[in-house]
C-alpha cells in the first residue's frame, strides 16, 4: 500500500523523515520494490545504523565511493550504500552529495534516510534536518504510535514539554513548521506506525496530506479503531 501511494509508477526517489520506525520502514520497502523488479538503492543523507547492527536485506553493500560508482545496478536487487562514519564505527553517514545524484540517476527507486531521532517515536525538527534531496518525488513522514498516551520529554527528540502525548499534540507536530512535514518534497503520506504497540485515533487528526496507520513489523494497516 505505501510503496504505491507513494511511486504509484514503481520508479524515483523516496526520503523518509520523522521518527518511529524509519529504518525497517526503509527496508520493509526496498523489499517491495525489488519484489516488483526494480533496481534499488539504499541510502542516507543523514545517518544510519551499519549493516552490522542491522539487517537490511539487501544483495549488495557499499562503504567505499568506489565501490558504489562502479556496481552496474541489476533489477530485482537492491544495494546499501553509505560511508563510513569516523567517529562512531557503528554508523554510516551520508555520501557526497555529487555522488548521491549520479547514483540515483542509475537505479529505478532509491530510498533516503533523511532524518535522525536517536531510536525515540517522534521528532520536532531542528535547522538543519531533515535532509531531503531535490531530486525527491516522495516524502514518507513518520510517526511512532509508542508514544501515544506518554511524556512528550520521553518520547519527542527535540521538544520539551511534560505533558502527555495525545492528538492534540501529533496535530501540533503536523502542522508547525519544524514538524512532522518539515522539508517534504513531492507526493507526501504520513505513516503512524507501531500500530501494533498503541493504536492512535487517526480520525482525530487534521492532516494536509494522507495518513496511513499501520506496523511495519507486522506488515500490516489498521483503520484506527484496532480492526
Amino acid at each position: 500500500m505505501l510503496a504505491g501511494l507513494l511511486l504509484p509508477e514503481g520508479r524515483g526517489v523516496i526520503s523518509i523523515t520523522g521518527a518511529g520506525g524509519k529504518t525497517s520502514t526503509m527496508k520493509a520497502l526496498a523489499g517491495r520494490f525489488r519484489a516488483m523488479g526494480r533496481s534499488v538503492l539504499l541510502t542516507t543523507t543523514t545517518k544510519i545504523q551499519g549493516p552490522r547492527h542491522f539487517d537490511y536485506d539487501v544483495d549488495h553493500v557499499f562503504v567505499e565511493e568506489s565501490d558504489a560508482l562502479s556496481h552496474e545496478p541489476v533489477h530485482a536487487q537492491s544495494v546499501l550504500y553509505a560511508q563510513r562514519a569516523l567517529m562512531d564505527p557503528k554508523k554510516l553517514v551520508s555520501p557526497r552529495r555529487e555522488v548521491l545524484d549520479v547514483l540515483v540517476a542509475r537505479y529505478d527507486v532509491t530510498i533516503i534516510e533523511a532524518d535522525g531521532a536517536r531510536t525515540l517515536p517522534l521528532k520536532y525538527h531542528q535547522e538543519r534536518d531533515p535532509v531531503v534531496i531535490d531530486s525527491t518525488d516522495a516524502t514518507l513522514a513518520v510517526i511512532g504510535a509508542s508514544a501515544f498516551g506518554c511524556r512528550v520529554d520521553d518520547t519527542c527528540f527535540g521538544f520539551e514539554s511534560d505533558a502527555l502525548v495525545d492528538t492534540a499534540f501529533l496535530d501540533f507536530l503536523i502542522r508547525d513548521g519544524q514538524g512532522v512535514l518539515k522539508g517534504a518534497k513531492g507526493r507526501t503520506v504520513i505513516l503512524v506506525n507501531q500500530a501494533d504497540e498503541c493504536i492512535v485515533p487517526i480520525h482525530e487528526l487534521h492532516s494536509p496530506v494522507p495518513v496511513v496507520l499501520g506496523s511495519i513489523r507486522e506488515d500490516r494497516m489498521y483503520d484506527g479503531s484496532g480492526l
